[in-house]
């Protein structure tokens, strides 16, 4: 207890000659800093450890990213893989598939939406499935301009096997977590899912820099 009291009254000491004028409540808070300092510097030294090559991050947020952007990586790898010789090449494809299967007789306007794709992207991709013989397009009688999309009936077919395929996907893609891991997952994901979903819906027509200015005000 004795060292305890004269290494804080050391601590006090070297606090006054920083801030002269400073007062207890100031100390106290200028310890708790400290304190916050300390451990995140520990903490950032436990993620750079678990790095699998050095990478001199200056936050949290930055090693998240780099995991983050591998995980996409791999992502593509693996339904690159599980896709292979199929008419639907991706997640991407059969999420457009199963949208449609959902909503038969939707546009392609109403398809893009509801993705989080560029609509240019999204009739790229309807129309690889429409040349697969995967969806169909048929006349709007009342919008002759608009064309309403349905699955063919191959289509159906292609879908309902692949979801075993998207599963298969999905458990790789969590690989070795264990199960109270992947809920704590989940629950991080669904988070972040709603954040992004509230800046997507507000900046989405704005540039990079608008964004940032509007989200730190």
């Amino acid at each position: 207890m004795l060292d305890n009291g004269i290494k804080l009254l050391q601590l006090y000491q070297e606090f006054l000659k920083r801030n002269p004028h400073g007062d207890l409540s100031e100390f106290g808070k200028s310890l708790s800093n400290e304190e916050n300092e300390e451990t995140e510097k520990d903490e950032l030294a436990q993620m750079s450890e678990k790095m699998p090559f050095p990478f001199p991050a200056q936050s949290a947020d930055e090693y998240i990213g780099w995991a983050w952007g591998r995980m996409i990586s791999f992502t593509l790898i693996w339904e690159k893989k599980a896709f292979a010789h199929e008419p639907i090449n991706n997640l991407s494809e059969l999420g457009v598939a199963m949208f449609v299967l959902s909503h038969e007789g939707c546009s392609k306007s109403e398809v893009a939406k509801h993705s989080l794709s560029e609509k240019t992207t999204v009739f790229e991709i309807i129309k690889r499935l429409v040349k697969n013989d995967i969806l169909e397009e048929k006349s709007n009688q009342e919008d002759k301009r608009s064309k309403n999309l349905n699955l063919t009936k191959k289509g159906k077919l292609v879908c309902f096997s692949l979801m075993k395929r998207a599963k298969e996907v999905s458990h790789h893609l969590v690989g070795n977590l264990e199960k109270s891991e992947k809920v704590t997952l989940f629950d991080s994901l669904i988070k972040l899912d709603g954040y992004h979903q509230h800046c997507y819906q507000k900046y989405k027509d704005q540039d990079w820099k608008k964004l940032k200015e509007e989200m730190l005000d």
